[in-house]
């Protein structure tokens, strides 16, 4: 039974590692070869400025870390409230896209839906599966919610900032330009609301999972 949930486990790292890399490897490669080799620094940080790219990028990080199985990265993300924040920010990536955004809009080849499938959807899924099968239960408390909050927030401030130098933003509830700070503030406080919502029920459901295994592990 233990072989068989670090296979599942493997498995499930592995499937996580190759949507999140396919995907934002696509979109990356897209972007590079539509700009000079001078430009591919600014095209670098562009790219990693959307949640739904550095996000997977996480999951490659964690996915990566996790399967190499050593070193400082690997520790740090062996930490189950530490899992548990990357899974919930990728699964907000994929209820982001499909319930805010509207889904893919003007996909112009059939090779750019891949990332479609894969960083906004099945990675998405894969992050809910991975924490409700292989995280280990128990270790989260009510203080967690509220720390996970941490990237979120810091991706608004960078946007706030980073927003009125380039003159664009990436998605339309944080946009200042269309929505004003009065606007990107309603929008912002729902989602972090949303975040904390999310967050909230993993500590529930991590503290009832945990529960039910003392109990099994007790009569068993």
């Amino acid at each position: 039974m233990e072989a068989q949930t670090r296979n599942e486990r493997r498995l499930l790292l592995w499937a996580m590692l190759l949507s999140s890399l396919v995907g934002i490897s696509i979109w990356y490669v897209r972007r590079l070869t539509g700009a000079p080799v001078n430009e591919w620094f600014s095209e670098t940080v562009v790219m990693f400025s959307f949640f739904t790219n550095l996000t997977n990028l996480l999951i490659v990080l964690m996915a990566g870390a996790l399967l190499l199985g050593r070193g400082r990265l690997s520790r740090w993300f062996s930490s189950p409230a530490v899992q548990a924040a990357c899974c919930l920010y990728i699964a907000f990536v994929g209820l982001g896209f499909w319930f805010i955004l509207g889904g893919p809009r003007n996909v112009q080849s059939w090779i750019f839906w891949i990332p479609e499938l894969t960083a906004h959807t099945l990675s998405p899924i894969l992050g809910v599966v991975f924490w409700v099968r292989c995280v280990e239960k128990g270790s989260l408390n009510g203080r967690h919610p509220l720390i996970w909050l941490a990237y979120p927030i810091g991706y608004l401030l960078y946007w706030l900032i980073r927003g009125p130098l380039v003159g664009y933003y990436p998605y339309f509830f944080i946009d200042v330009n269309a929505l004003g700070y009065a606007g990107v503030a309603i929008w912002s406080g729902a989602l972090i609301v949303l975040f904390l919502v999310l967050g909230t029920l993993m500590w529930r459901i991590d503290r009832r999972q945990a529960s039910r295994n003392e109990t099994l592990s007790t009569t068993a």
